[in-house]
């Protein structure tokens, strides 16, 4: 009955150990997808796939390794790996539906796709064969190095992989600190079979089998099952322990060390030109005079649940003549990246817009946008300005997500003035700039950042009036004519000009503005929903205020019969038709313990943590040593000292043999006490040379192989005593040879404690 129940644990040990090493290459190579998965719309689908490429790409090189040379496995895996890329064109395809033309320009375009495209990326065939690819190699290269006895090699493949994600992600996605510590552990995996490997061969004799069988079975000496598992209980537990301290260093300690850091990673993104550019076509600002002409021509038909403002485009490159948006377009997935500044908090708006009859290639959408369904779009990251990718958006229908941000006075007169440096762009005045422009911004020169734009936009909002007919222009020579020296009443001028007049004000007053422009609520559509009309569209300003972000500013003035401006407090910083729809895009906060930007938690409580963590982890090893000392003399007291001389003597013969593995010689299960005593003479020979005359072996011997008609009828309390006098002094003479390590470990060691009797 013991042969089978051995034979089918050989069984199940040998399976676990040739699993082993497959398993923690596959979860070294799942580890850069798990890595890159966070910059993908859909993560969870993203880390599943890849790690399903990773287990697929070594399950296929270790079964074509048996048969085929290192290269030839990995050539014949490509077809397999081309063949999943095919998969993905067919359940996710990219611009290219056809199958064989889209696995082309996915593998050929995949890198491109991913630079050119804004976090996060869309889940797409082209934006998946790089990593896909890039996780297969990783993986069958490292089968490969370790079937040729390269384990550190093997490792280098994902590690190369793991930081190419780390890279392609860049600053915004969140560390890879877990798919790190996943990394780790499965390369102690690797190497301690690698080590064990290597001793298995290194007791073969003959060498073992040659490096392409795979990692020999390092036999187990001791001829019984349990005595097998005995042994390989304290090194399954020693790997464990290896295995825990290695994540909490790399996924706890690791990001703790890291976090404050001055140095970010750089953004790969930056350094590639998006193909997204706007097209060459009249300003969205140069519409509103022909619009303010004809109020009556339908734009758009809105579906929402309340009545809402649309935001269209922002303007904040100007050259003297007109005002034209951002080229910085990136191609971007239905759920939109954040945005660079900040912006206040405020109600969502999800709204479905059907364009009628709306010219350019720019999407209305409510407020701050933050997906983006039915349509292919391309996304200006610093200005929330949608555009589609496909051509003109007359005609289309789509889904947008917002939200309205929400504007606190008392924010406002708190927040300062930004970096001029970082801002320049916004504080640009061309040459050429209209007199009275530096005039009326010297004029409202003091007073806090908000307090100065304000006044800018109640005194334009005062002392002008609005004319639907006046001509059409916001450059320099239109403000030239509009314009008029401060506290003097000016003429009328389109929502366009005064929008125009407020951000060169501003700019003049060392605020960074831009203008925007977009469309007010409308009016209730027969079917449901509300149209918006040309007359619908309106143009403001905004400044960006330190702490607050882009704030908005009415600045069109009333009808131009009563030409009266409302009060300051509501006539900019979030009052008026626009104060729900301008600012910057929402930071959202990362879940998990790590975030991008910081932890959660207090840093200083976290290192507390982690110190107050380890002085418990030291003082439960101190405590565990003293009492292992403790138990450990107590036994020696025990077998040293039995009043029983049969016992005393066995106490003596198991001490010594301690004292040998402890020492670092232990007898092997085949030797004989002769054996053992000839080796602890070998490891601590005797001052007068030669061998001791040991009376632990006379006796142990007389009584286990004399014959039973002259054996004593018991061991004599004499020659106990003396064998115990033997072991005792030569245990501290072997402590005392050993070095100082040993030495200090010798009675805090708890191992001889579940050390069984063999």
């Amino acid at each position: 009955m013991t042969a089978p129940v051995e034979a089918a644990g050989d069984a199940v040990r040998k399976f676990v150990r040739a699993a082993a090493v497959p398993v923690a290459l596959a979860a070294a190579g799942a580890a850069p997808g798990l890595a890159v998965a966070p910059g993908y719309v859909q993560p969870l689908a993203v880390a599943a796939l890849l790690s399903g490429w990773a287990v697929a790409a070594v399950s296929v090189t270790v079964l074509l390794r048996r048969r085929l040379s290192a290269v030839a496995t990995l050539l014949a895996g490509l077809p397999v790996a081309i063949g999943g890329v095919t998969a993905l064109v067919a359940t996710v395809p990219g611009p290219r539906e056809h199958l064989l033309w889209g696995t082309v320009d996915a593998v050929a375009h995949s890198g491109a796709r991913i630079l050119t495209s804004s976090l996060p990326t869309a889940v797409a065939a082209d934006t998946l064969a790089l990593p896909a690819s890039g996780v297969w190699l990783a993986a069958a290269a490292s089968v490969l190095a370790v079937r040729g006895g390269h384990p550190l090699t093997a490792l280098l493949c994902p590690l190369l992989a793991l930081a190419g994600a780390a890279v392609l992600n860049g600053p915004e996605v969140r560390p890879a600190y877990y798919p790190a510590a996943l990394f780790a552990l499965a390369a102690v995996v690797v190497l301690a079979a690698a080590v064990d490997s290597g001793a298995a061969r290194g007791t073969d004799g003959a060498g073992g089998d040659s490096p392409d069988t795979g990692a020999a079975v390092r036999p187990i000496a001791d001829g019984t099952g349990g005595r097998r598992w005995a042994r390989a209980l304290p090194r399954a537990l020693s790997l464990a322990g290896v295995l825990a301290l290695v994540a909490a260093l790399t996924a706890y300690v690791g990001p703790l060390a890291l976090y404050g850091t001055p140095f970010r990673p750089a953004d790969p993104r930056a350094a590639v030109a998006p193909p997204e550019r706007d097209t060459p076509a009249v300003s969205p600002l140069s519409y509103l005079a022909a619009w303010s002409a004809e109020p009556g021509q339908r734009l758009l038909r809105v579906t929402s649940e309340v009545p809402t403002e649309l935001r269209w485009a922002t303007l904040s490159d100007f050259d003297g003549v007109t005002w034209l948006p951002a080229g910085r377009y990136r191609a971007s997935s239905e759920v939109l990246p954040d945005l660079e500044h900040e912006v206040p908090p405020g109600d969502p708006r999800l709204v479905t817009v059907d364009v009628e009859g709306l010219p350019g290639h720019w999407l209305p959408v409510a407020g701050v946008p933050h997906r983006v369904e039915g349509v292919a779009v391309a996304f200006e990251p610093s200005s929330a300005t949608l555009r589609t990718r496909t051509g003109p958006v007359d005609g289309l229908q789509y889904t947008a997500l917002g939200h309205a941000p929400e504007y606190k006075e008392a924010d406002l007169k708190e927040a300062g003035k930004p970096d001029r440096q970082e801002f320049a762009p916004y504080l640009a005045l061309p040459e050429g700039a209209p007199p009275e422009i530096e005039r009326i911004a010297a004029a409202y020169g003091d007073g806090t950042p908000y307090q100065r734009a304000n006044w800018l936009a109640g005194h334009l909002r005062g002392n002008y009036g609005f004319d639907p007919e006046a001509p059409g222009g916001h450059g320099y020579a239109n403000l030239a004519k509009l314009l008029v020296p401060p506290h003097e009443q000016g003429g009328g001028g389109t929502s366009g000009q005064f929008a125009s007049a407020f951000a060169l004000l501003a700019r003049a007053s060392g605020l960074p503005s831009r203008v925007v422009v977009g469309f007010g609520r409308g009016t209730p559509a027969d079917g449901g929903g509300r149209l918006v009309r040309s007359g619908d569209a309106v143009a403001w300003g905004e400044v960006y205020l330190e702490g607050v972000g882009w704030a908005p500013f009415d600045v069109t003035p009333g009808d131009p019969k009563r030409n009266g401006a409302t009060s300051e407090s509501a006539a900019g910083g979030g009052g008026g038709a626009t104060g729900g729809q301008a600012g910057a895009g929402a930071h959202q906060e990362e879940a998990g313990f790590f975030r991008v930007t910081g932890a959660p938690l207090d840093v200083a409580y976290a290192w507390g943590l982690v110190g107050r963590t380890a002085a418990g982890i030291a003082a439960a090893l101190v405590l565990g040593a003293l009492l292992a000392g403790t138990l450990r003399g107590a036994r020696r007291g025990v077998r040293l000292g039995a009043r029983d001389p049969r016992r005393r003597l066995d106490g003596a013969w198991w001490e010594l043999r301690d004292s040998l593995r402890l020492a670092g010689a232990a007898p092997r299960p085949s030797d004989t006490v002769s054996d053992v005593l000839a080796r602890s003479d070998e490891l601590l020979p005797p001052a007068e040379g030669g061998s001791r005359a040991w009376t632990l072996g006379r006796t142990l011997n007389a009584t286990a192989f004399v014959p039973p008609q002259e054996r004593p009828g018991r061991v004599g309390a004499d020659d106990a005593a003396a064998a115990s006098a033997e072991v005792r002094a030569y245990t501290a003479a072997l402590r005392h040879r050993l070095a100082w390590g040993r030495r200090l470990m010798w009675w805090l060691d708890p191992r001889p404690l579940f050390w069984r009797r063999r």
